[in-house]
């Protein structure tokens, strides 16, 4: 009896075993890539060039924003910007002055020169110094040479921060980042206008019209590269 006893158990463990469930078992890694998005396309304007023909351009400049019809869209630059992170655009001339290509002996001082931005885009400037407190605001650039596009200034020597994050807290609304539609621009150049910046005093543009300037300058083509550096933050 106990030899028939110990083989039925035998049996009963045989089949416990045999029956337990099986497991298998695989791995699949999963990664996120950010790549940092960072582009500035110039779209129009990307070779702005004043032609002085007359004594009244002479006294009263040329400028995007006045002038006879149609003439104006020559000195426009429509830029975007492009970026998954917060961004700054640094610009300014490469030289202290506009040098001649006649004689480069001749000289022009950049504050001749200026523009205003005009924003297109979905990103709006926010007042100096505030911090944008809710999304309906979208708030999120400032630029202070330009009073947040409210003042004109003068070409300055690089580098200047033009455009830059308004430093708002409030996830994803806040932060300047975004594509072409969010971050788009114009900028209206002038020339001789003799325009002030109320705000920034110092980046008022030449306040003698060029026919009365005490070293009337010389006749020649007067050129400088403007430098746009844009950076993540």
């Amino acid at each position: 009896m106990r030899k028939i006893n110990f083989v039925a158990i035998m049996l009963f463990c045989g089949l416990t075993v045999f029956g337990q469930a099986v497991k298998d078992r695989n791995v699949i890694p999963v990664a996120v890539n950010l790549n940092q998005v960072l582009r500035m396309t110039v779209t129009n304007g990307g070779n702005i060039e004043f032609v002085f023909n007359t004594i009244d351009q002479y006294k009263n400049g040329i400028s995007a924003e006045a002038g006879p019809a149609g003439s104006q869209g020559f000195y426009k630059t429509d830029f975007t910007v492009s970026s998954s992170t917060r961004w700054e655009l640094n610009y300014g001339a490469e030289q202290a002055t506009f040098i001649g290509t006649d004689n480069p002996a001749n000289t022009l001082a950049l504050d001749n020169v200026g523009f205003k931005i005009v924003n297109n885009g979905l990103k709006m400037f926010n007042a100096t110094g505030v911090v944008a407190a809710a999304p309906a605001n979208l708030q999120s650039l400032i630029s202070v040479p330009t009073d947040n596009a409210l003042e004109v200034t003068a070409l300055q020597a690089y580098p200047v921060a033009l455009i830059t994050d308004a430093g708002s807290t409030v996830a994803g609304i806040g932060a300047n980042a975004g594509d072409a539609a969010d971050n788009s621009f114009t900028l209206n150049w002038r020339c001789g206008t003799i325009e002030a910046n109320a705000v920034v005093p110092g980046n008022s543009m030449n306040s003698v019209a060029l026919i009365d300037q005490a070293t009337s300058p010389t006749p020649d083509r007067y050129v400088v590269n403007v430098l746009f550096e844009l950076s993540a933050l």
